[in-house]
């Protein structure tokens, strides 16, 4: 009787003591990154940020990055449907959806992602959020990946003409237009395949900013790059979140994050991608990748082609009552400003 009454009391303290100790509910983001789990972006931005969030939540929001839940154009629906809780997304993958933003990725803007991605996300919150183009999901932040410049297996390019009988891979939106107006050929392959389908001869270059070259380990398929300043084009790259899940989150929860969204998110991007172009220029040249600047008379019919993406650009923002020219002279004007002299 006894040892059975001290069995009692001993669980009675025990549910005692349950009851008394805080109970700390966590909230568990699954974040599906289909970048390489070495790349700058997973190891200095995406587990960076994964840890800001639950150290700024005092651990009741985690972010686990994990491996691709789909293909990488997919992650937009698979955010959207909650398959995934958050993801990084380039808009060319989706280009009819994001017309708008296509202003953000118009060439020859800057060879700086740092002063891309901030200005980028103050147009945006300035003048294009009311446009709602990424409706259904809580738009974490956006940012720049570029310049994008144009790298070759075989054949340098000099001149204009070069560009023909070239099968060059894009992304979509504007690479695909960009690789139209200069008269090679585009193809279209997810990033992470684009070594694949050079070194197999399926694709003769590729439309890549410099670090994706080491980045996504394409350096020895490629021989040539040809560069033009501020680049043929930019990408837009947005963190999206699941706005159930956003929704889901205390008051308390969704101002610690949202420290880390937006303008925060741009930075931490564009700082990162700035050092990896620069550590991608001197890969591939220690890799005897051959790196040009484009000559007067090339960049001069680069421009003449691609004049029209922005006349194209400024039709398509009258028809949603979007003053095209007050955002292009704000998103330079902010990236002047914003350059590192």
């Amino acid at each position: 009787m006894k040892t059975k009454k001290n069995v009692l009391a001993a669980a009675m303290l025990l549910c005692g003591a349950l009851v008394a100790a805080p109970v700390m509910a966590q909230t568990v983001w699954k974040f599906s990154n289909w970048l390489p789990p070495t790349h700058p972006v997973s190891e200095q931005v995406i587990k960076v940020w994964a840890k800001q969030v639950e150290e700024a939540t005092q651990g009741r929001v985690k972010v686990d990055v994990i491996s691709p839940l789909g293909a990488p154009p997919a992650h937009l629906d698979l955010v959207k449907n909650g398959v995934a809780d958050a993801a990084c997304i380039t808009t060319n993958y989706t280009a009819s959806r994001f017309t708008l933003t296509r202003a953000l990725e118009l060439p020859f803007m800057s060879d700086q992602n740092s002063a891309m991605s901030i200005a980028a996300q103050r147009t945006y919150d300035k003048f294009l959020k009311g446009a709602n183009e990424f409706e259904g999901l809580k738009l974490g932040g956006l940012s720049i990946v570029g310049p994008y410049q144009i790298y070759t297996t075989k054949k340098a390019i000099n001149t204009i003409d070069d560009f023909k009988g070239q099968k060059i891979r894009e992304a979509g939106g504007i690479t695909k237009d960009a690789v139209t107006a200069l008269g090679a050929t585009p193809f279209f392959a997810p990033a992470p395949q684009t070594y694949d389908v050079l070194s197999k001869g399926v694709g003769d270059g590729v439309l890549f900013p410099p670090e994706s070259i080491p980045g996504f380990k394409v350096t020895s398929a490629v021989r040539h790059g040809i560069h033009v300043p501020g680049g043929f084009n930019q990408g837009l790259f947005a963190l999206i979140i699941n706005e159930s899940k956003w929704k889901a989150l205390s008051p308390a929860d969704q101002v610690a994050i949202e420290k880390l969204l937006g303008e925060h998110w741009a930075r931490l991007w564009g700082d990162v991608w700035d050092k990896t172009n620069a550590d991608g220029i001197e890969q591939m040249t220690k890799e005897g990748v051959q790196l040009v600047y484009a000559s007067p008379s090339l960049l001069a019919e680069v421009r003449t082609r691609f004049a029209k993406f922005e006349t194209d650009w400024l039709a398509e923002a009258q028809k949603k009552n979007v003053d095209g020219k007050a955002v292009l002279e704000y998103y330079r004007g902010q990236i002047k400003a914003l350059e590192k002299k």
